[in-house]
């Protein structure tokens, strides 16, 4: 894909199903790619187990915390240069399975806090130090962003998204419309990347993959690989004069 070959990628959040795809995919394409996690030691197994499908370097981030931030961004400075390319796929996992009746107001401000206050103080420090290059950031939304769960396709003792995480998934989509206002006559791309239900069956009833496939065009739930695709996509020189633009790889289902 042009436009990849010899970049240097930030993806928080990059160990995880969606995270490791797109890692994987940008590494693929000759990026070199700084691997994100709160957990520093988890991002070095990563690298490790991944280190020959492409250049990868690990790095500690915690969006909650600015110094964790900008002493991520230098890591990422020190070792490889300035990124052009960030993947902001990281959210806060803690508490989204707390029930609707028992949320509280740290519900939401703690997601809000990594998901979109972290994420948009990265990217601006990106920005600050590009001294002119053109970049591409990408925000990782959701459906659920856009359309309200069917809570008929969820079988007993499975919850669909909470309402605290389609509400952050809707601000990153704003966000990333807001941003690329702001930065658009510096070169900088802004687009956010709107995927449906990825499949990972160990951790999925089968009862649950069959409706929600039955629910989408294609009759099936999405490959993290493909979503992945999507994400290099919007990085790559390919989508060069794609900005503000939330490109929704559901397989069709809230095309109905």
């Amino acid at each position: 894909m042009n436009g990849l070959k010899d970049r240097i990628a930030l993806i928080t959040g990059a160990t995880g199903l969606l995270g490791s795809a797109i890692a994987r995919r940008l590494g693929s394409e000759g990026a070199t790619v700084a691997i994100a996690s709160r957990s520093l030691s988890k991002a070095e197994r990563w690298v490790d187990d991944n280190k020959e499908s492409g250049k990868y370097i690990p790095v500690q981030l915690d969006l909650s915390n600015e110094q964790s931030i900008a002493d991520c961004l230098k890591c990422v400075l020190d070792r490889a240069g300035v990124p052009t390319l960030l993947v902001a796929n990281a959210s806060l996992r803690e508490g989204v399975s707390l029930p609707f009746e028992k949320l509280i107001h740290s519900s939401f401000t703690n997601l809000f806090a990594v998901d979109i206050a972290g994420h948009i103080l990265l990217a601006r420090k990106i920005v600050d130090a590009l001294d002119g290059r053109p970049a591409s950031i990408v925000f990782l939304s959701s459906i659920y962003a856009q359309v309200g769960p069917d809570r008929r396709i969820y079988p007993q003792g499975m919850s669909p998204a909470p309402v605290q995480y389609s509400a952050v998934k809707a601000a990153a989509e704003s966000a990333t419309r807001w941003l690329a206002a702001q930065w658009g006559s510096r070169g900088v791309r802004v687009n956010a990347l709107v995927p449906g239900g990825v499949a990972a069956p160990a951790r999925q009833p089968e009862e649950f993959l069959a409706r929600y496939s039955q629910k989408t065009m294609l009759g099936r739930m999405a490959r993290a690989d493909e979503v992945a695709s999507a994400a290099a996509f919007l990085a790559s020189d390919e989508a060069s004069y794609v900005t503000g633009h939330c490109l929704v790889v559901d397989g069709g289902l809230t095309a109905w």
